[in-house]
């Protein structure tokens, strides 16, 4: 009987080893993603480039400022203007574009363009097909934008 109390202390004391670990790890695990959720400093974005190979898409995504000064909206057109950090893909508009002026009312984006923009260089897609794909990527990226009117040096850059 002592050798049965013998093999039941040994199993209790492997039990109580085993539970420690696990609980050790659990606690590791816990305070790990806390810190990761806590440490993050930007929000995730999603940029759609046209790829210089093909008529196809290539996706990228950067993790931004999550408080930028300039704003949100405006952070992300920037970005998006200066063009990918693949090798691989066309630049929306020349380089050089820049945003003048950015806001939002009622759903609505207004971007102001510079005149940048309208002039054509290599690597660079059409301008239709360069707005159609920045409205495309502002959609993505801020669902709560239902419309966007893109200006060039403050004139309307075409009717829809």
């Amino acid at each position: 009987m002592s050798l049965n109390a013998v093999q039941i202390k040994s199993t209790i004391k492997n039990h109580i080893f085993y539970s420690t670990i696990i609980l050790l790890i659990t606690l590791i695990f816990v305070f790990s993603f806390i810190s990761y959720l806590a440490g993050r400093k930007g929000v995730r974005r999603t940029f759609i480039f046209p790829s210089a190979e093909s008529g196809k898409y290539i996706i990228e995504y950067r993790t931004l400022s999550k408080n930028p000064h300039q704003g949100d909206i405006h952070f992300f057109i920037d970005e998006i203007l200066l063009g990918s950090t693949v090798e691989r893909t066309k630049l929306l508009f020349t380089p050089g574009t820049k945003l003048l002026s950015c806001f939002e009312r009622d759903e609505i984006l207004y971007l102001n363009l510079s005149s940048d923009l309208l002039f054509m260089g290599d690597g660079v897609i059409e301008i239709k097909e360069g707005i159609d794909l920045l409205e495309r990527n502002i959609e993505l990226n801020f669902p709560k934008i239902n419309k966007t009117e893109i200006f060039i040096e403050g004139k309307s850059a075409f009717e829809k």
